[in-house]
């Protein structure tokens, strides 16, 4: 159950795409530069009292974003005189951190929304360079494979990801204890294809109801192995039943990485606030 805001609070629900390049992630981390503890002080100075953020994805670093959803509450009266208009708030990020962080769309969410918890689906993107020479202006967003990988065996190894699987053999299995809950890693991931985009560009697309810690990027470095050679892809039922992580490849690289989108149940708003959207 998603607690509501406080009394003379608003929720708002804000869009962020970012390049997590010179980022420790996504999510606030002491001494170092996150996403999260760069916009978050951006909010409070416009809002003018402190502001906690939800976050639909704790990206890793070095992983960029292009659909990362947050939402926050904001005073009431703010909002209502404009000093925390959606636009204002969307303005004062894009106007200090650019052009690392953007803001897509900010818009008032229902009282119930959290863009963490009512999330019902999230999809990455992972893309490989499959060039014997790079391109220095895709090397911040792609892994260069100059060795070159068989497109045929990343697609084939991609079919026995989908559907409801135990994924312990490509996620970092969260630390646990006397007092600490052992964590599912079940997962139902509902799409993964590989697309050829041209002039050696290849895209991964994988679509889940959620994800567990490195899950993507494991899941590449193995299909990359597949690519490459060096495995099957009939192995993919096999490593996914041994629930280990000793049976799956290395990781990929985070800078090829992307949160693209998020989805949610319901859209709209209970508000009669003018959203901002960035125009495409």
């Amino acid at each position: 159950m998603v607690a509501a805001p406080a009394p003379g609070r608003v929720r708002m629900r804000m869009t962020l795409a970012y390049d997590g390049s010179r980022f420790h992630g996504m999510a606030e981390n002491a001494g170092v530069p996150t996403v999260a503890g760069t916009v978050r002080p951006v909010l409070e100075r416009v809002a003018g009292h402190p502001v906690v953020l939800s976050m639909a994805g704790r990206t890793d670093r070095g992983v960029h974003a292009w659909g990362q959803v947050i939402s926050f509450d904001v005073d009431a009266e703010a909002v209502a005189s404009g000093r925390a208009s959606p636009a204002r708030l969307a303005r004062a990020v894009n106007r200090r951190c650019v052009p690392s962080i953007v803001v897509r769309e900010c818009e008032p969410a229902p009282d119930d929304f959290d863009a963490r918890f009512s999330a019902t689906g999230r999809t990455y993107r992972y893309t490989l360079l499959d060039r014997p020479v790079p391109d220095p202006f895709l090397a911040a967003t792609t892994w260069w494979i100059p060795q070159g990988v068989d497109l045929s065996r990343l697609r084939l190894g991609c079919d026995p990801l989908i559907g409801t699987h135990d994924f312990s053999s490509f996620c970092r299995r969260p630390k646990t204890g006397p007092e600490v809950e052992e964590v599912s890693l079940v997962r139902r991931v509902t799409a993964a294809a590989w697309q050829d985009l041209g002039d050696g560009v290849l895209r991964f697309e994988i679509s889940a109801t959620a994800f567990c810690h490195q899950m993507v990027r494991s899941i590449v470095g193995t299909l990359v192995d597949m690519g490459r050679g060096s495995r099957r892809p009939g192995e993919m039922t096999s490593i996914l039943a041994a629930r280990d992580r000793a049976a799956a490849g290395g990781l990929a690289p985070p800078h090829g990485l992307c949160l693209w989108s998020v989805t949610y149940a319901a859209a709209g708003t209970d508000r009669e606030l003018p959203p901002f959207r960035a125009a495409p």
